[in-house]
């Protein structure tokens, strides 16, 4: 029986062989030993698994020297001028053996053409993956302690769309290996995330629901509300206090891309609408209710972002995007783009940075 192992990036081979020296008069018992051969294997572009052989001497169990007769024998120094030839013979039965039982092409090419097919993701938001590969690459072929390992990776565009699932990409044809020693398991997904204003209603609650402010003069905030308009974040008070009635602020966010933050800025009272008790240096200006809100909207925002980069990790953590085949992946950070205040939501424009690997299970 053959012997096979792996290691330093080659598979050694050990032939088994019976060896007997004769001459005219004499000849030996048969001696036992084995051939040994090392082989590399690549990829070629084309997906054909390409072995080369190489004989490396004979195995460590035959004596350097035995006596035949009156003649003292080197047995392995006599053997090297057969070696030759076995490699020859066994090279091209490996190669075709090789490509035979593994079947590269076969194997890649349903795993390519699933990848075109959009992938639900989240089935709670109706969210799906969308693909779009362009090339494989693939990493040297690597044998450590009796494993053979083949690194694949798949440059592709990719899409998140939420709603009825889109239409598959047009599937390529399967394009010729391109070898690389390494590659990047970074991905950059570009999405508008949506802050709801309910979310961030939730959010104010225990800032300002039934809390008093002011010194002197003091107003107690009922109840509120949020809306947009007009690009701008419109929060509605309902006052108790020194004021009984309705107070509305406007709030503009605005995206620094220095320190990646969206925050809201210009935090004022609506003048117009509230006539003697907004005006130039009123107590309400130097009241603490301005500061209040524009501090918990500034933190709602990041927390929200926060819990979609976690929630996009939990999702992504196990894809099922072929049979036997898994996408892993986990969302690192989110690039904070401008966002946009619409009637109901703030849509913010991410950047979902991360890593993701395929495992075959």
């Amino acid at each position: 029986m053959v012997a096979v192992t792996a290691s330093n990036n080659f598979v050694y081979l050990t032939v088994p062989v019976q060896l007997t020296f004769s001459n005219a008069v004499y000849e030996s018992y048969p001696l036992r030993a084995g051939l040994r051969f090392k082989v590399k294997v690549n990829v070629t572009p084309d997906w054909h698994i390409k072995t080369e052989l190489y004989y490396t001497g004979l195995s460590d169990n035959l004596t350097d020297t035995f006596k035949l007769g009156p003649l003292s024998l080197k047995p392995k120094s006599m053997v090297e001028n057969i070696s030759q030839p076995v490699q020859k013979l066994l090279a091209p039965i490996i190669d075709a053996k090789v490509n035979d039982s593994i079947q590269l092409r076969a194997k890649v090419a349903p795993l390519w053409r699933n990848a075109f097919s959009p992938t639900l993701v989240s089935k709670e938001f109706s969210a799906w993956l969308k693909l779009t590969p362009e090339k494989i690459v693939m990493s040297p072929l690597s044998t450590v302690n009796n494993h053979i390992r083949l690194s694949m990776g798949v440059i592709t565009g990719a899409e998140i769309i939420v709603g009825p699932k889109p239409a598959a990409a047009p599937v390529k044809p399967l394009p010729p290996v391109k070898h690389c020693p390494t590659f990047d398991k970074s991905f950059h997904i570009q999405l508008a995330t949506d802050i709801f204003m309910a979310d961030l209603v939730t959010a104010l609650n225990p800032v300002l629901l039934n809390k008093t402010f002011g010194d002197d003069k003091k107003i107690t905030i009922n109840n509120f509300n949020l809306k947009g308009e007009d690009g701008r974040l419109v929060v509605v008070l309902n006052t108790a206090g020194d004021f009984n009635g309705q107070l509305t602020l406007f709030a503009k966010p605005v995206h620094n891309p220095q320190d990646n933050s969206l925050t809201f800025e210009n935090v004022d009272f609506d003048t117009k609408n509230a006539g003697w008790l907004i005006s130039a240096g009123s107590w309400l200006f130097s009241s603490s209710i301005r500061g209040a809100i524009k501090k918990k909207l500034d933190t709602a925002v990041a927390e929200q972002l926060e819990m979609a980069r976690l929630k996009a990790s939990t999702v992504m953590s196990s894809v099922q995007v072929a049979e036997h085949v898994k996408l892993a992946g986990a969302v690192k950070s989110l690039s904070i783009g401008e966002a946009t205040v619409l009637n109901d939501r703030l849509s913010v424009q991410v950047i979902a940075q991360g890593e993701s690997s395929v495992r075959l299970n």
